[in-house]
């Protein structure tokens, strides 16, 4: 199976209004589209979904009780002078770095899901620092020309399995990290708490299903055009490979 080059989050939240606010006006986001309980979300460059909002109801969803699944969602932004306009704007965060090309902050939405914005080569080489800083104004700035969900960081209590599920479905992908965490949620059914709810996995139109299903352990399910399909992995985080 090829390699992997994009994978879309989507979360399931409470409140779109507020969430949607913070992607839009803190981390420079751009809406795309907004229909029934969905919103999805990208940059200026292209009108390709980057990541999705599912608001959910409390009458049927409730929130984590302990940790989140999410740990923390990595975007990495092709114009590091745009993430020193966000935070002259106002930008609200909760840790503030400086790497080679510029600053970097973490931000915590409205639902308690953290943000990592940066435009390093690697995120690890990243100061933290603390204002206050004269951050600089990007004349005509409104949102972000180009960014990438580089990486999503997952708590989970069976880190190890998890990888080994990954590995074996997406080999040599590194857009996952598993972080060993214990809480009464972490493994509950994702349509059931205000969480990381699933992960968008565009795959080859020309692509062998068959390649994939055989690979598979837990129950999918399979559209009749053939062409998405439909499972979850160990966090019952649910997975949907799309051609």
């Amino acid at each position: 199976m090829m390699k992997v080059k994009k994978i879309i989050p989507a979360i399931r939240i409470n409140n779109r209004g507020a969430n949607q606010r913070f992607l839009e006006d803190n981390l420079g986001f751009k809406t795309y589209l907004e229909e029934a309980a969905f919103a999805e979300f990208g940059d200026r460059k292209t009108a390709e979904t980057k990541l999705v909002l599912i608001e959910s109801p409390s009458m049927r969803t409730r929130a984590v009780k302990g940790v989140k699944k999410l740990h923390k969602i990595v975007i990495r932004v092709d114009h590091p002078e745009e993430i020193e306009a966000l935070l002259a704007r106002g930008a609200v965060f909760t840790k503030l770095y400086r790497g080679a090309n510029g600053y970097a902050f973490e931000s915590v939405s409205p639902e308690n899901d953290c943000f990592l914005l940066h435009a390093e080569e690697d995120a690890a080489q990243l100061v933290e620092i603390l204002p206050p800083v004269a951050f600089r104004v990007l004349a005509g700035f409104e949102k972000l020309t180009a960014f990438s969900v580089e990486k999503l960081m997952i708590n989970t209590p069976q880190p190890v399995e998890s990888y080994a599920f990954y590995e074996r479905l997406l080999p040599g992908q590194d857009m996952l990290d598993f972080r060993k965490a214990e809480g009464e949620d972490l493994l509950v059914e994702a349509e059931t708490i205000w969480d990381l709810d699933s992960l968008r996995i565009p795959v080859p139109v020309d692509m062998d299903w068959l390649e994939l299903e055989e690979k598979l352990r837990a129950p999918f399910f399979k559209d009749k055009k053939e062409r998405f399909l439909q499972t979850t992995d160990m966090s019952n985080i649910e997975l949907w490979f799309e051609k």
